[in-house]
This record gives C-alpha cells, sequence and structure tokens, in this order.
C-alpha cells in the first residue's frame, strides 16, 4: 500500500497568437488558447496512492496556437488527480496546502498560462501592432507530497491471528489473506460493509507504541474512524488480561484511538460447543458489558455482528 508519495505537476503553457493577413493585407492572426489547470480531487474509487506511483511527473494539456481567419485557439484541458480519502497536499518545503476531507472536494493548485495574443488582437496599435504578438504565458511547476490518512467507519483492531481479517472476510465481499500465524496483515486493509467502510490493521503486541512488531506507521489511518472494534480470541487463557494489555497499548499509542467508542468481539467461538459458549458467556459478562462473541465461520453470528454495527454506525452519524 502506497501511502505517501512525491509527484511533479505543471500547469498547461498558453498556446502561442500568431501574425497572419488576409487577402487586403488586414491583421487576421487569432489569439492563443489558456493553457490547463491543475485540480486534485476527492474520490471513493481509490483506496490508496499506488495509481499515482508511476506518474511522478503530470502535466496538463498546452494551449492551442491561434489561426488564421480570426479564430483563436482552444484552451488545454484541465488535469485532474483523484485522490482517496483523506489526502493531505504538502508543498516541497513541509507546508500544508490543503486537505482533500470528501468526495468531491475539488481544489486548483496550479493556473494555466494564458493564451498569447495574436496580431488581430493587437490591430489597434497601427501597423506595428500588426506585425507583433504578446508572447503566452509559461505554466506553473509544483512538486508535491501526498500523504494519505485513510477513512474508515469502523476499524478492527487486536492482538496478531485476532480473527481481525476472517470477520471483514465474512461481513463484506473481501478476500484478504487469512493464515494461522501472526502478522498476516501487513498493510491497512479495506472493506465495504452496505454504506460502511471498515478498516483492519495489522495486529498490535506489546510495545508496538516503541515500534515492537509492525510498529505505529499505520496508526495514523485510526484518525478519522468513528468506532473501534476490539477483537479478542477465545483462545487467550486469561482474557481480561489480553483485554487490559490492549487497552494499555491503545492510550500508549495515541490518546485519540483510546477515546473512540470501543465495542468488544471476543471470536473464534467455533473452538467451544454450544453449551461451553454460554457458560463462557457467564463467566465474560462479570467483567465485561457490551460484547457479543461470534464465529467467522458462522452465517448467523456474522449477520449478527453486522447489525450491531450498522446500529452503532448509524446512531454515530
Amino acid at each position: 500500500m502506497k501511502d505517501i508519495i512525491q509527484i511533479k505537476i505543471q500547469s498547461g503553457n498558453g498556446g502561442e497568437g500568431i501574425i497572419a493577413f488576409d487577402n487586403r493585407r488586414k491583421a487576421d492572426g487569432g489569439n492563443g488558447g489558456k493553457g490547463g489547470d491543475v485540480y486534485i480531487e476527492g474520490s471513493t474509487n481509490y483506496f490508496d496512492l499506488s495509481h499515482l506511483e508511476k506518474n511522478s511527473f503530470l502535466k496538463a494539456e498546452d494551449g492551442f496556437r491561434g489561426e488564421k481567419n480570426k479564430r483563436n485557439g482552444k484552451n488545454g484541458k484541465d488535469l485532474t488527480i483523484f485522490v482517496p480519502l483523506v489526502t493531505k497536499i504538502f508543498n516541497e518545503d513541509g507546508s500544508e496546502i490543503v486537505k482533500i476531507l470528501n468526495k468531491g472536494d475539488r481544489v486548483k493548485i496550479l493556473t494555466g498560462g494564458e493564451g498569447g495574443l495574436g496580431n488581430f488582437q493587437l490591430r489597434g496599435e497601427g501597423w506595428d501592432g500588426k506585425l507583433s504578438r504578446k508572447r503566452a504565458q509559461k505554466g506553473e511547476e509544483k512538486r508535491l507530497k501526498l500523504e494519505l490518512n485513510l477513512r474508515a467507519d469502523a476499524i478492527f483492531l487486536g492482538l496478531p491471528n485476532a480473527g481481525k481479517s476472517s470477520l471483514i472476510n465474512g461481513l463484506t465481499n473481501a478476500k484478504y489473506k487469512v493464515a494461522s500465524y501472526e502478522f498476516t496483515t501487513l498493510d491497512p486493509q479495506l472493506a465495504i460493509m452496505g454504506r460502511f467502510v471498515l478498516m483492519d490493521l495489522p495486529g498490535l503486541i506489546e510495545g508496538t507504541y516503541k515500534g515492537k512488531g509492525l510498529g505505529t506507521k499505520f496508526l495514523k489511518h485510526t484518525k478519522y474512524s468513528r468506532l473501534l472494534v476490539h477483537c479478542i480470541s477465545l483462545e487467550n487463557e486469561n482474557i481480561l488480561n489480553v483485554y487490559k494489555q490492549m487497552r494499555n497499548e491503545f492510550e500508549k499509542i495515541s490518546k485519540e484511538l483510546a477515546y473512540l467508542p470501543e465495542f468488544i468481539v471476543f471470536t473464534k467461538a467455533d473452538i467451544l460447543s454450544l453449551d461451553e459458549l454460554e457458560e463462557k458467556k457467564k463467566v465474560l459478562s462479570k467483567d465485561f458489558k457490551d460484547f457479543v462473541l461470534v464465529s467467522s465461520f458462522r452465517n448467523e453470528d456474522l449477520k449478527v455482528l453486522g447489525d450491531e454495527l450498522e446500529k452503532r454506525l448509524s446512531s454515530a452519524s
């Protein structure tokens, strides 16, 4: 996943005006067209910046030169660079230009050069005007850094191998890699559940805030989330200790993360029989008040979880 890239952009050069005469030796040359502008626009069709990685130089179309018969050249086409949400745009010196927060947000970054004037436009300046033209303006150039902070309604966090990816696969049409070893998820993964976006983040371990495991480099993507889905596997012997360990880690990583509304999901419920599951619920109820027990292999469990997420996210809208 690409969440930081650098690109060079350039607006279009103005088209040149021309010197031309009709058959009566009157000034006849048209003006050049304006160069295209450069815009950045928010889009939900992209989840990262990889579509821009191979295009480190992006340029709007140049304006077209004027023509005879007083015809002006066409304006160059604008260039629109589509970025996912939320993308911050920085100058080369690190100063922030703009933050693209919403779908359809459209910001002009560079203005195209004005077209040159042909001799028909300058004919009022006497014979000298008929033999002259005003040169077109060059386009503007800028180097930018783009930094993505993914926007998701709910983020799934927990220890490695807590079953987060399996749950998201079950709740959506995603097909993320699932395996029985730690750190299967190496990058943030997004998936759509109805009208909501779910994010699976790499598993956390004790000391993540110090850079252990996969570190905290992806945790900037939690900033715009509204619900923390805390996944804990029922395979753990001391579930309360695991919960406290992760809560401690959340607080050390980010106060914003720690203060998100939390929904606890105990995963891998299929390792218990139905009788054992009922007993487990009673035990867990002594320490936890707001939770569900689910198996990613049982459709009825996934429906309960999906309905609960829909309800919580809808009320938080």
